[in-house]
């Protein structure tokens, strides 16, 4: 049986003893780092290399959703799991759409966060019923779109504006806090997304964008 490394990310010290707690003696999956804000995450999700991520919302120092993107670009084949106490109807959408795998609200059972890992490493999705209901309403109502620039996510917008002010990789690096291997990750995912077979003519679409000018040709 494969035994599947675990980063947890919170930044209350008794939630992530509860974690550690609830896993102990499963040999199925271990804890091999922990993290108590959103920069240590990047840190540690780059040393551990975790098969699986779970990781609260709310922390002092930066924002969740933003947090998520970063981990899918470090580890695109890690699965990551959203453990908060935020209202999952708002963020539970927000989080599938950022890349996690999964939403478990805080108010449920501790025990629940096992039924989440069990179903994420089986390749499903782990969300509530009600969170179902408004993604299948809302992917209805996205299916007929494009990708385009309102497409992107916050944190891909950033990197785009970036890209248009003359940024280096290095400098966009330096500026977001990540790695040049991360940075490098989503100006590819942006060639992909807005469909440009370069990154010259990425530059030049980010440069229009800047301008109010979105044509890539």
């Amino acid at each position: 049986m494969s035994l599947f490394r675990l980063l947890i990310v919170d930044d209350h010290p008794i939630v992530l003893a509860g974690l550690k707690l609830l896993l102990q003696g499963n040999d199925r999956f271990d804890v091999s780092g922990e993290a108590s804000s959103a920069r240590t995450a990047r840190i540690e999700a780059e040393r551990v290399q975790p098969d699986i991520i779970v990781t609260d919302l709310i922390m002092g120092d930066g924002d969740g959703i933003a947090l998520i993107e970063d981990l899918r670009a470090i580890l695109p084949a890690a699965r990551i799991i959203v453990y908060s106490s935020r209202d999952e109807t708002v963020w539970g959408p927000l989080v599938i759409y950022a890349g996690a795998h999964g939403y478990v609200a805080k108010s449920e059972p501790l025990e629940t966060v096992a039924v989440a890992l069990d179903r994420v490493v089986a390749g499903a999705i782990h969300l509530s019923e009600p969170v179902q209901q408004l993604l299948i309403g809302d992917l209805a109502r996205r299916c007929d779109r494009r990708t385009d620039i309102g497409a992107l996510s916050g944190r891909e917008l950033q990197v785009l504006r970036l890209i248009g002010s003359g940024a280096t990789l290095q400098s966009l690096a330096k500026e977001l806090g990540l790695s040049v291997k991360t940075v490098g990750t989503y100006r590819e995912r942006l060639k992909v997304k807005l469909g440009l077979d370069s990154v010259r003519m990425l530059e030049r679409y980010a440069a229009d964008h800047l301008a109010g000018r979105l044509d890539p040709s």
